[in-house]
């Protein structure tokens, strides 16, 4: 009994101990120095000895599991669930000295410890060696190794093709962007060859643009031009580019800012800024080395964000239209088992990578989904993709016995029953 009552007290004592050393998740970026980023952080625990190195601790958790922004673009190392022998390599970095070695020019920023529940709390500025740990990590197997171009993404995923086209604010047109920005052609221009030189496939907006008002009066129903650009395109991504300058006796600044957006869905993969240092020189020398550091920063954000899809699964939109002249709704009885509404959402639900897609908008003739994961991944050379998807549903809706005609633009599916 008394033994019983120790290791109870014991276990207690453990989890108290536990509970105290919680990470404060509180690091926030100063600045970047080469290799290392200047953060604050603080700490609490029993002294202030103790306090300053949970303070160092909280630094490299919070990077480990949550993300500091400005570093990495926010994202954490660690996304996914760790095995038993990773999360106790990770455990030893905390529970040994080794947390130190990734830690430069701690020093206190406070005048004074503040008490909280009877412990002291404390502010530090010091220095993480973030490219460090994350290499360790690396080497370690802990983290997977990012790809750093589109193109190492083909070997899980296919290719992503772009159309790199202008920022437009609320229902300005690509022509009026491009005629209240004089610099507008010049950096769509350089922002593309920086794609093609990275060995990324790109569409030509002027190209598309021939097609895309044919395309928009089949469709009706107040898509834009612009929307039909980028849907007829067969591109993956748009890339929307913005770009503005400041000229002074001083010289001239140039801003430039790029957005990627999955076409299909309108979901934002990755946005990179820029703004130059004021040169006595032309905006457009300044834009051709500025558009190539961001092009590749931009790739990298992409590209991880894509390799991620041999996960979650290719994201697509689906549009499912009752014909005008058919007799059927979405609220009819199909070979009297469900409504046609319901047997669509069904199959959807079942197909779906992981059973993942956004919730549907249903009216009388129109079933609409913006988001449904379908399976992307390459197996033994071959590359499953949104044909496969679509020929899987064509035959489902034949075998109900319904006439139906289907349409496939790069990631975005439209099938009309009639």
């Amino acid at each position: 009994m008394i033994r019983r009552v120790v290791t109870l007290v014991a276990a207690l004592l453990m989890s108290l101990s536990a509970f105290a050393q919680q990470y404060s998740m509180d690091a926030m970026l100063v600045k970047i120095e080469g290799n290392t980023a200047i953060i604050t952080c603080s700490g609490m625990a029993d002294s202030k000895k103790e306090a300053i190195e949970m303070a160092k601790k909280s630094a490299i958790y919070t990077y480990m599991y949550s993300g500091i922004d400005g570093i990495d673009g926010g994202r954490p190392l660690i996304t996914s669930t760790l095995d038993r022998m990773d999360q106790e390599y990770v455990d030893g970095i905390f529970n040994t000295m080794r947390y130190a070695g990734f830690i430069n020019m701690a020093r206190v920023t406070v005048d004074h410890e503040a008490k909280v529940a009877k412990q002291v709390q404390v502010t530090l500025t010091l220095g993480l060696y973030h490219d460090a740990l994350r290499r360790t990590m690396e080497k370690a197997g802990i983290l997977d190794v990012k790809p750093t171009s589109l193109e190492t993404v083909a070997d899980h995923i296919a290719m992503p093709t772009v159309m790199v086209v202008p920022f437009c604010q609320g229902t300005e047109s690509y022509e009026d962007a491009f005629n209240t920005n004089k610099y507008m052609r010049m950096i769509i221009a350089k922002v593309n060859a920086g794609f093609i030189e990275q060995g990324v496939e790109t569409k030509d907006l002027i190209t598309c643009l021939n097609n895309a008002e044919t395309y928009r009066l089949l469709k009706g129903e107040g898509m834009t031009l612009e929307d039909a650009i980028l849907i007829n395109s067969g591109a993956d991504i748009s890339v929307k580019t913005d770009i503005s300058t400041n000229t002074t006796s001083a010289g001239t600044e140039v801003y430039i800012t790029l957005t990627a957006v999955e076409i299909a869905t309108g979901n934002t993969l990755g946005s990179v800024s820029e703004k130059s240092a004021r040169k006595m020189t032309s905006a457009e020398a300044i834009c051709g080395p500025m558009a190539k550091a961001l092009i590749k920063e931009l790739i990298s954000l992409v590209s991880t964000r894509m390799i991620k899809k041999n996960e979650t699964g290719q994201s697509i939109s689906l549009r499912f239209t009752i014909d005008p002249s058919s007799i059927l709704t979405m609220e009819t009885e199909i070979n009297d088992t469900l409504p046609l509404a319901d047997l669509l959402v069904q199959w959807v639900k079942t197909h779906a990578q992981k059973g993942r897609y956004q919730s549907p908008k249903i009216s009388s003739r129109l079933l609409t989904y913006s988001d449904v994961y379908i399976d992307n991944s390459v197996e033994d050379g071959m590359q499953t993709d949104v044909t496969d998807f679509v020929r899987e549903l064509y035959l489902y809706l034949k075998s109900l016995d319904l006439t139906i005609s289907r349409t496939v633009n790069s990631n975005s599916v439209d099938i009309v029953i009639y």
